[in-house]
């Protein structure tokens, strides 16, 4: 709609399901569901446009579902001085990604590990006391959740992420507001002429599959291989570097989909999976919905951001947060959330491998090994056959278990108890220097939370929030709270490995918490 068909600021059905672009039977269920903010007044539903703008970027409206609970705090700590300070518990909603996948900037692109939009704007709306503009930080940044979380509330933010595919993507997030919308649906309507005319000529393609790249089968069939590369040529030619990195984002979120891959619930292949391969699919069709999708999402964030005096900036650094960390300034973050990865080997690293070669972010598998080595906890294949971790962190309880750990199995080597004690040392040294080099971050007073669950290792349970939380204290954090932000999470229904070793006598519910910490 122009100027000259002004919107009225309350809406009817009918106006509002051609606002938001949906039927108006799905806008119905919507408001009946109260997933949408709207009124009804006798028989009919009233939308209010600037309510429905909010919804649209994700800005809360009234959520008070996935409310957390405190878990007890089953031992001796120094948490009491620090109680008048904890978040109300309402603050803390439900860590799922899963809520992302229909919100504006969030559903870019699919990321297995991360959490959810209103889980990071709760915590904002809580910490912020009066204070009208925060400085947030993520050393973990993921695919860029509380970047974007933290430009809605028009505060400045910091993000740190070691993956290149993630780090791509949070960064073509964090400086959406600077876009130029016109520019980028010219380029997108040339895209389709460009992939039209190329592929009905049968054009050869000038790019080539990534020389470093293996798979147990072929990552594409041939067809969409051939798409996939007149696709990549597209890409190469342009010159806009952030135009290019919208269209590398946009092909990386929907890759896998037109793969003889899948995601099941690690990647595997297809056929692995119980499903055939994709022989043939239409590549340019695909990414263009993406990028027609991100575009949308463009225009309505940028509507956003002019409510504010001053556009709020995000940072993105593709790099550890070990090593760059120290440069921020001392004492001047006012909160960081975060979710560093848990005690539990997923591979992020691998599992985004397709990406990393496909799109030119490495070139031989000797890049991955130097990325893994610096990422937090080095994951267990990079531990595993080294000589024995020692813990650092002064917890003789863990001591004790990780020393069990490691008699487990003894006949497997490294693939028993030993490689896993490894990991799992290497892991809880870097919960100690995170919160080392955090604690000198901060501003005092600050708040830290931290998203982080149990984990099994070779049967064995690992109170993981506990353990990070004591490690924190340690570090000269207060330990305000626990939130058990999800009593269930993914993964609980897979648990063999605590089951079928015979050690464990009950079954083990995997859990995630938010660990509420303040800084000294």
């Amino acid at each position: 709609m122009g100027e000259a068909t002004k919107i009225p600021e309350i809406l009817t059905r009918s106006e509002a399901a051609a606002f938001i672009r949906v039927s108006e039977k799905t806008l119905g269920e919507m408001a009946r569901t109260r997933r949408i903010p709207a009124q009804k007044v006798g028989r009919e539903w009233r939308f209010l446009r600037s309510a429905l703008e909010a919804w649209l970027v994700g800005k809360a409206v009234g959520e008070d579902d996935g409310r957390a609970r405190p878990i007890a705090y089953d031992r001796p700590t120094t948490a009491e001085p620090a109680e008048q300070y904890a978040l109300p518990i309402w603050g803390f909603r439900d860590t799922a990604f899963s809520e992302n996948h229909d919100r504006t900037l969030h559903r870019w692109v699919p990321w297995i590990a991360g959490f959810s939009g209103s889980f990071v704007a709760g915590v904002l709306e809580k910490v912020r006391r009066g204070r009208r503009r925060l400085r947030v930080l993520d050393p973990f940044a993921g695919v860029g959740t509380t970047l974007i979380e933290a430009l809605k509330h028009e505060d400045d933010a910091i993000g740190f992420e070691i993956n290149p595919y993630a780090a791509l993507a949070c960064k073509a997030k964090a400086r959406v507001a600077h876009y130029d919308v016109e520019m980028l649906a010219t380029v997108l309507d040339r895209f389709e002429e460009y992939g039209e005319e190329r592929l009905s000529l049968d054009m050869g393609a000038v790019s080539r599959p990534p020389k470093g790249f293996a798979s147990r089968v072929p990552f594409f069939s041939p067809e969409v291989e051939r798409q996939v590369l007149v696709c990549q040529d597209f890409i190469a030619q342009e010159t806009t570097d952030w135009i290019r990195d919208l269209f590398q984002v946009a092909f990386g979120a929907v890759m896998v989909s037109f793969s003889n891959y899948s995601y099941e619930p690690s990647l595997g292949t297809r056929a692995g999976a119980g499903k055939p391969n994709v022989d043939d699919a239409d590549v340019f069709s695909i990414v263009k919905r993406k990028l027609r999708e991100m575009h949308a999402d463009i225009v309505t964030f940028q509507r956003w951001m002019t409510r504010f005096r001053r556009t709020p900036q995000a940072t993105v650094h593709p790099v550890s947060y070990f090593d760059h960390g120290p440069r921020i300034r001392r004492h001047s973050i006012d909160v960081l959330i975060t979710s560093p990865p848990y005690l539990n080997n997923y591979h992020y690293i691998r599992n985004t491998r397709p990406h990393l070669f496909w799109l030119g972010m490495v070139q031989a598998s000797s890049e991955l090994k130097s990325i893994e080595h610096k990422s937090f906890g080095q994951f267990w294949q990079t531990v595993r056959s080294g000589p024995e971790v020692s813990l650092r962190p002064r917890l003789p309880h863990l001591v004790e278990q990780l020393e069990e750990l490691r008699g487990r199995h003894a006949e497997k080597g490294a693939y028993g108890g030993s490689g896993w004690a490894n990991y799992a040392a290497t892991y809880f040294n870097d919960c100690q220097r995170f919160c080392t080099l955090t604690r000198t971050r901060m501003r005092p007073g600050g708040t830290v939370v931290v998203v982080i669950g149990n984990n099994i290792l070779q049967g064995m349970e690992f109170r993981t929030d506990k353990l990070f939380a004591e490690i924190a204290e340690q570090e000269g954090f207060e330990t305000v709270a626990l939130h058990e932000v999800r009593k269930k999470r993914t993964g609980d229904s897979i648990l063999n490995s605590s089951v079928r070793v015979g050690t464990v006598k009950r079954r083990t519910r995997l859990y995630e918490t938010a660990v509420e910490l303040r800084a000294p």
